[in-house]
């Protein structure tokens, strides 16, 4: 399977945001990788209605999706799309070879707290960012493919 992009966004998928970066890496499917998602019928038929044109979308759990790539000869252009980064951090620990993980928005919360004016993230989320750096994975906040890189570890 060909992953071009693996994002956390927890607007998942919505207008502009997503459009621009699916016509920037091509897309051709997304895979939005969620538990709790995964067993909803509802949303997982909302999910694939709000996807552009002519762009499959799949909701899969962790375990799910490291089976699908690992099973998949598909040569499509995919997404991956976290709601929260736990999900890509535990498909990182279950076995994928997560290279890069781009952080588009991350909204408020009480445990949250902000690193940009975009992204805030719980002391959870800064630990989990922090190991999957330590081991070798580039995150980094970028909201639109125009805009600048920015290390996550320059902002926590």
């Amino acid at each position: 399977m060909k992953i071009n992009l693996c994002r956390v966004d927890e607007r998942l998928i919505h207008g502009q945001v997503m459009t621009a970066w699916v016509k920037k890496c091509w897309i051709k499917k997304i895979i939005l990788v969620d538990d709790e998602l995964a067993s909803d019928d509802f949303m997982k038929e909302v999910l694939a209605l709000s996807a552009p044109s002519g762009v499959k979308v799949e909701v899969r759990s962790v375990e799910d999706t490291l089976q699908t790539i690992n099973s998949s000869d598909s040569d499509e252009s995919t997404l991956l799309l976290f709601k929260e980064v736990k999900f890509a951090y535990e498909l990182y620990k279950v076995g994928y070879d997560l290279k890069e993980l781009n952080i588009g928005n991350i909204g408020s919360s009480p445990i949250r707290k902000a690193i940009t004016n975009q992204v805030y993230m719980s002391e959870d989320e800064k630990a989990m960012c922090r190991e999957l750096n330590e081991k070798g994975v580039y995150v980094y906040i970028q909201k639109l493919p125009q805009d600048s890189q920015v290390d996550v570890m320059t902002k926590i």
